[in-house]
């Protein structure tokens, strides 16, 4: 897959209380991310779109360009010191060794299993129930502590690429539990024309919050220093409310 290089659009003009964010330097800050639902959305030819690029542009303006990469590979150039501001992840104890996050999620998502309609009692809350269950999860995605404890006693877990890939072994009876969460899963389901075929099982995995994530430096201490500052000052104005409501986001308890 070619990377798509795209700007992020700032547009709204008034965010002088946030100088501090819109310092100015000497090249543009690069900001890479995947597909979230809402968060952070690309498409062949067009610029990357949700809360995110929205919220970026109001913190830094014109000072920041957005890409839309895999998953992986914005992660590696974050890494590498070639990006700046890598775009959603959700905090894990492993990924803390790997990179700096911002103080405050900026959205939250409750991690799920879904089942064909009918068959949620598949999952009532305990890994014990699903040991030898066939079951998918999303490659590369976080889940939370508790399937990380307990994935190795998952006997029938298959690794999928996407939430597509993972509905549609789902339907062909492939799995009988799919791994995910509403943000992500409810556009594809509607793409799919599946949204009356699947439904979520109850309680949730976990719930995690996604952040902005900096590259371990002292560039990028400083950045998310900047950011943290910023977005405390974000979060007072009624931009962020707007925000949030726009992209259909649920601010996370930690941002309120």
């Amino acid at each position: 897959m070619s990377t798509r290089r795209m700007w992020c659009k700032a547009g709204l003009g008034w965010m002088g209380a946030l100088a501090l964010a819109r310092t100015a330097r000497a090249t543009q800050l690069r900001a890479v991310g995947s597909q979230f639902a809402r968060i952070f959305e690309g498409s062949e030819g067009l610029p990357p779109r949700g809360l995110a690029v929205d919220l970026l542009g109001q913190l830094f303006g014109d000072g920041l360009r957005c890409e839309w990469l895999p998953w992986s590979r914005a992660q590696l150039m974050l890494e590498q010191g070639e990006a700046d501001i890598l775009i959603g992840p959700y905090r894990t104890p492993e990924r803390e060794t790997r990179m700096l996050f911002s103080v405050r999620s900026f959205y939250s998502d409750a991690m799920v299993w879904y089942a064909r309609r009918g068959e949620e009692a598949r999952w009532t809350g305990e890994f014990a129930e699903v040991a030898q269950t066939s079951v998918a999860a999303v490659r590369g995605w976080a889940y939370g502590s508790r399937f990380e404890r307990m994935r190795t006693s998952l006997a029938q877990l298959t690794w999928v690429q996407n939430v597509d890939a993972g509905l549609q072994m789902l339907m062909k009876h492939r799995v009988e539990l799919f791994a995910a969460n509403d943000r992500n899963c409810q556009p594809v389901l509607q793409r799919l024309n599946l949204a009356d075929a699947v439904a979520r099982c109850s309680p949730p995995l976990d719930v995690l919050h996604g952040h902005m994530a900096f590259a371990r430096s002292a560039a990028g201490e400083a950045l998310s220093q900047r950011y943290d500052q910023a977005f405390e000052q974000w979060l007072r104005t009624g931009s962020a409310a707007e925000l949030y409501r726009r992209w259909g986001v649920d601010r996370p308890v930690t941002a309120l």
